[in-house]
């Protein structure tokens, strides 16, 4: 504002205002979001978890705290350190309290995990012990209280010296003990343990070694005691057995059996003849639907070549003449018998020769064989008596009494026995008159009657040929009622004598069984 020629002139502020279009350019889709005015959110609720509460113990100490040593008093509640675990509200009735944190001996420090919310009072050590030697080891040597130990039964518990974690280890069957830092070895027969802490078993200069607390080194194992069974319920003295009483199935040097069943579903056609996968077969059958076995009637095998023939016509029945359930199955099983060459504690064989076919692992089976080499059936111990007491039979080998006037011409007429009829027997021929007489056998009493006249030849129902034939030729006269002739039989097969023996403890399998089957090549 200025003055000019005695006039005033007064300035007045004015504003302006300019439109000034703007345009902004977007590339791609733009999106545009909105909302009503009313529109309304719930809460939301997000849950952190709270984090551990670490608890200096000992500032300013460098000694390691004393496992099972640490008692602490906070907030009113007791905490009672067992083997690097925390306890809280432990029961004095009990002995039992809740675990809520660990304890590093090393570092002189507690980590609860679990804690009241809202506390900052101070806690008080009721009880701390500190060591300043004989703290922790990286090997270990021990033994057992006794021993043999079952296999796989050992177990160790550690505590590390550098984080007081837990670790825990077991041994398999071949007495290696593998856990974590845990590495070692364990003899069943001694019960000697020795083992290494490193996170490196192949390591021997020491670098990859872990220190454990030896005081919380802790095991437990079964120790097998074997008690003296009695010889009156064996059956025999048990010094012929081993001392735990149980009889190895498999050893070095003895025969095995290695054999694999195998099953084709089938059509059976009328003269039609079904070639298998292998050859060479033990035994091939025909079974249906329920496992009952088609009659051998029915067709024909070639094990040589492995092919099945059906007759013609052919039926779908059993021995008996039932019909059979479909599906149909041919089921062919192939055996080789082997030398054991080696037997390991896990389980596994080795064997003297290679199989000839290649056998599923998952199916195939091994059996042991009991052998006895060439066996035969045979006649054996015969002799006469005049008198046969019936209320107490004389079944040993010697006569009671004197021997009988009359004799069998064995020499000219002998026994006729064959392998397929013979079973191991004690006879008698007892006479009921001058050329009558009954077959009586100790165990399965009167099982036929004869004459002099006529050939004896008593039936095996189980074979359908004769126990034994005795010719008419070879008796001689002046035979009476009561006279015996005595004798014994031999069958071809070889005595065994078959125990099992169930160790105590609970089940663990609900079906146990096995089977014997019977073997030998015909001359």
């Amino acid at each position: 504002m200025g003055v000019v020629a005695g006039k005033r002139y007064k300035s007045t502020p004015r504003t302006v205002t300019t439109v000034v279009p703007r345009q902004e350019v977007f590339g791609g889709t733009l999106m545009v979001r909105a909302q009503e005015a009313g529109a309304s959110y719930d809460s939301q609720t997000h849950s952190v978890n709270t984090p551990a509460l670490e608890l200096d113990l000992l500032p300013g100490v460098a000694d390691p705290i004393v496992p099972g040593s640490l008692v602490l008093q906070w907030v009113g509640e007791t905490y009672i350190d067992r083997a690097g675990v925390l306890f809280r509200a432990v029961s004095t009735s009990t002995n039992a309290g809740a675990a809520v944190g660990t304890v590093d001996y090393a570092g002189r420090k507690a980590t609860l995990s679990s804690y009241p919310a809202g506390i900052s009072a101070g806690v008080t050590r009721v009880a701390c012990l500190t060591s300043s030697a004989g703290f922790s080891t990286t090997e270990l040597v021990f033994r057992t209280p006794g021993a043999p130990l079952r296999p796989a039964s050992l177990q160790i518990t550690v505590v590390r010296a550098d984080t007081a974690e837990i670790v825990t280890a077991a041994a398999d069957l071949n007495g290696n003990v593998v856990g974590g830092i845990i590495n070692g070895t364990v003899d069943t027969q001694t019960g000697i343990v020795r083992l290494r802490f490193t996170t490196d078993p192949l390591d021997v200069t020491g670098a990859a070694s872990v220190p454990v607390i030896a005081s919380l080194v802790s095991y437990n194992a079964v120790v097998q005691t074997s008690l003296p069974m009695s010889a009156e319920l064996l059956g025999l003295d048990p010094v012929r057995l081993p001392a735990d009483g149980r009889v190895p199935i498999y050893r070095e040097g003895d025969v095995l059996v290695v054999h694999h069943t195998a099953e084709q579903e089938v059509t059976p056609a009328a003269g039609q003849t079904v070639v298998l996968d292998r050859a060479y077969q033990a035994v091939i059958e025909v079974v249906d639907a329920a496992g009952v076995l088609m009659d051998s009637a029915q067709y024909s095998t070639d094990r040589e070549l492995g092919s099945l023939t059906w007759a013609n016509p052919v039926l779908l029945e059993d021995a008996e003449g039932n019909p059979l359930v479909s599906p149909l199955y041919i089921r062919d099983r192939v055996e080789h018998m082997t030398v054991c060459s080696e037997v390991q504690i896990t389980g596994a064989l080795g064997i003297g020769s290679p199989v000839p076919w290649d056998l599923p692992a998952g199916e195939t089976r091994v059996s042991s064989a009991v052998t006895w080499g060439d066996l035969q059936a045979r006649v054996f111990r015969w002799f006469t008596q005049q008198t046969w007491n019936t209320g107490a039979p004389n079944w040993g080998d010697e006569p009671n009494g004197n021997s009988t006037t009359a004799q069998y011409n064995l020499l000219n007429w002998p026994v006729v026995i064959t392998n397929q009829g013979a079973i191991a027997g004690k006879w008698a021929l007892v006479f009921t008159s001058a050329t009558a007489f009954n077959v009586v056998e100790e165990k399965l009493g009167v099982i036929a009657s004869g004459n002099i006249s006529a050939d004896c030849s008593p039936i095996n129902p189980a074979t359908g040929v004769p126990y034994f034939v005795i010719r008419a030729q070879g008796w001689g006269t002046g035979w009476s009622a009561g006279n015996a002739v005595r004798f014994n039989t031999d069958a071809c097969l070889g005595p065994m004598w078959v125990v099992r023996t169930v160790l105590s403890g609970q089940g663990t399998v609900e079906d146990d069984q096995f089977n014997l089957q019977v073997r030998g090549d015909a001359d």
